[in-house]
């Protein structure tokens, strides 16, 4: 049984104005492409009302760091009463979102994720031998890293968000 550590447990981001639920989720695919994740899409729903729209997303980014430690980040987009306005700049018209959004960022470390060392009690003690004493740096490291690009990925969607602030 893999053993799991969270180390940023729901970091929020609440915004409300306009945007774009397409470029948001563009954002997010091409970021962590760029830092070699693969992407788990838990959920994608958007429901219409009569009061406006109501969108919402899991969106589990992945990355295999050996065969042994896996990283993750747990990213849940919810918005509600979402309207569809039109505006224009420069003569241009762009269809886009009015409401409010809250992002919510759960980063996890996870250790022994194909369960390898837990067969037999001897290999689960040799396992906390090893991860406290031989691989301490580099799971530091790995946890360092992982809290970096959570932290990251957070003020690029705030940075795009407070973007279309000004419209």
């Amino acid at each position: 049984m893999p053993e799991t550590l969270t180390l940023i447990d729901g970091k929020k981001l609440s915004y409300e104005g306009l945007f774009e639920p397409k470029e948001i989720y563009t954002v997010i695919d091409q970021f962590f492409k760029k830092h070699g994740f693969d992407k788990h899409e838990f959920k994608n729903a958007e429901q219409i009302f009569e009061h406006g729209k109501q969108l919402e997303m899991d969106l589990r980014p992945y990355k295999k760091l050996s065969d042994y430690v896996k990283v993750e980040i747990k990213i849940e987009i919810v918005a509600r009463n979402l309207k569809e306005v039109e505006i224009e700049k420069k003569g241009i018209k762009k269809k886009m979102m009015s409401g409010p959004i809250d992002i919510s960022f759960t980063s996890y470390f996870i250790t022994d994720y194909e369960g390898t060392w837990e067969m037999k009690p001897f290999y689960y003690v040799f396992r906390m031998l090893v991860d406290k004493y031989v691989y301490k740096s580099y799971m530091n490291t790995a946890k360092n890293e992982l809290m970096e690009v959570t932290n990251e990925i957070y003020d690029e969607l705030r940075s795009y968000l407070n973007m279309h602030k000004y419209y």
